[in-house]
Order: structure tokens, then C-alpha cells, then sequence
């Protein structure tokens, strides 16, 4: 592919595009996609244009939508696409106390609308491992938490999600850093999405994808079992029912099993 095929179809000088290559101007975010599909290049120009110049502002869930495959794992919060309605509302209300009423609802439609896309029939494979923190710390009343402990049971008991929980005191745990995703499809890299405490980095970069592929695998290893995970979930789910007995009894009557 020349420099004056690509100048051409682009709109632009043989001048401006060598200048590009070699880091002096910058495409428009707006070309890259045009330049991306001109290359054939699977999307990969766009994914490192983005990495490069706004890792904040990448939209990893676009990417959820040609995955054919999807590893997950969370250890603070159930991950969005899995939230239920008044779940979705309470994370956005803690986690953003400056949000008015209509932008919560706003944001909790978006996610209710995102997730849909999602986890329809055809869509992808989930793998998912939670860590049992994700159901014990309580983010809002008893109720929405057995709300979403429910969603999650149909999810997994429908065969949308292959779902484990990571057991409290499991060593060694293999991912206290934070939550994150790895994102396969059949026309492109697999893609890791991680996540710190304020923004969220998507990379294609072998070396650091097969690494996290490898984490993932010693989180499920390390995992109850998909049959097991869903008795945990209706145990915790009934504990929420017992204002006498407390999730503490959980954890005791674990370890003592």
C-alpha cells in the first residue's frame, strides 16, 4: 500500500501522509476508521490510535458486540452487563454521589440497553469468575441484593454465562489487582480490557494479553466449580432473607463445611 494510494483515498497530500507515518501529524480520530477498513486491518489501527491518544476514552463495550468469546473476572462489584436494574442505580449512586436523579437513570438505562446487546441468544460466550465479595458486601438493601444474586442465577442456570465464584480465603488469589476482560472475536486479536480506580485501558499487545489469559486460568482453576457456585449464590441469596442470621454465618458455616 503506498503513501499516494493512501494520500488519495484519504483526501490528503503524499507530503502530510509521510509526515504521519513518521509521527509529526496526527490523522483525525475521525479518518483512522476509514484508513483502518482501507488497510484491512481488522480494527487494529483503531485500537491502537485510541491507546495511544485517549486510553480513557475507549469504548471497550463496543467491542462486546463481535466478540465470540468473553473471560471475565471481578472481584469488587458484579460486572455491568450482569446488574440488575436497582443494582445498576446503587452503584451509581455511591460511586458518584455528585449524579442528580435523571442522570442516574440515564446511565442506568444505557447499561440496561448495552447489555441486552449483549446477552441475546446469539451473542457471545461468557466465562465469568466473581469474587464471593461481589455478593457479601452488600451495596444496597437486602432486597436489591437478592435481586441481583437472582439475576445472576438465571444468567447461569440459562446457559448465557459459564459462572464461578472464587471462594473468601482461596490462596493464592490471583486477582486482587482489579476487575478485567479478555475479548475474543474470529477477525482480530484477542483484546484485554483492565481496569483501575478511575479509567479503564483496552490493549491488543500479545505478551500482556497472554499473561492475563493465563491469570484467568488460574482463577478458574482455583474457582468452585459451576455447580458449586450456584448452591453458594442461593445460600448467600437465603442469608439475605435471615435478618438474624448475617452474612457472617455464611463465611462460618464455610469454613466449618
Amino acid at each position: 500500500m503506498t503513501q499516494l494510494r493512501v494520500a488519495g483515498h484519504l483526501g490528503y497530500t503524499k507530503k502530510f501522509i509521510s509526515q504521519v507515518e513518521c509521527g509529526w501529524k496526527r490523522l483525525d480520530a475521525s479518518r483512522v476508521r476509514e484508513l483502518d477498513d482501507l488497510l484491512e486491518a481488522g480494527s487494529r489501527l483503531v485500537r491502537l490510535h485510541e491507546d495511544l491518544y485517549a486510553p480513557e476514552q475507549v469504548d471497550w463495550q463496543e467491542q462486546l458486540h463481535v466478540a465470540e468469546l468473553i473471560r471475565q473476572y471481578s472481584g469488587v462489584l458484579v460486572p455491568g452487563n450482569f446488574q440488575s436494574k436497582n443494582y445498576a442505580r446503587a452503584v451509581f449512586a455511591a460511586g458518584a454521589p455528585w449524579l442528580k436523579k435523571d442522570e442516574i437513570e440515564q446511565k442506568m438505562a444505557t447499561r440496561m440497553e448495552r447489555a441486552s446487546r449483549v446477552l441475546h441468544e446469539d451473542g457471545p460466550q461468557y466465562h465469568v469468575v466473581l469474587d464471593d465479595v461481589v455478593v457479601l458486601r452488600p451495596i444496597a438493601d437486602d432486597e436489591v441484593m437478592r435481586e441481583q444474586i437472582d439475576k445472576l442465577i438465571d444468567l447461569a442456570t440459562s446457559g448465557r454465562l459459564q459462572l464461578q465464584m472464587y471462594g473468601w480465603g482461596t490462596l493464592p488469589h490471583a486477582g486482587p489487582d482489579g476487575p478485567f476482560s479478555l475479548i475474543a472475536t474470529h477477525s482480530a486479536p484477542e483484546v484485554l480490557h483492565a481496569e483501575s480506580v478511575y479509567l479503564g485501558q483496552t490493549t491488543d499487545e500479545p505478551r500482556m494479553v497472554r499473561g492475563f489469559v493465563s491469570l484467568f486460568s488460574r482463577l478458574q482453576a482455583n474457582a468452585r466449580s459451576v455447580r458449586a457456585s450456584l448452591d453458594y449464590l442461593r445460600q448467600v441469596r437465603r442469608k439475605y432473607e435471615d435478618d438474624e442470621g448475617g452474612l457472617a454465618q455464611v463465611e462460618l458455616q464455610r469454613r466449618g463445611a
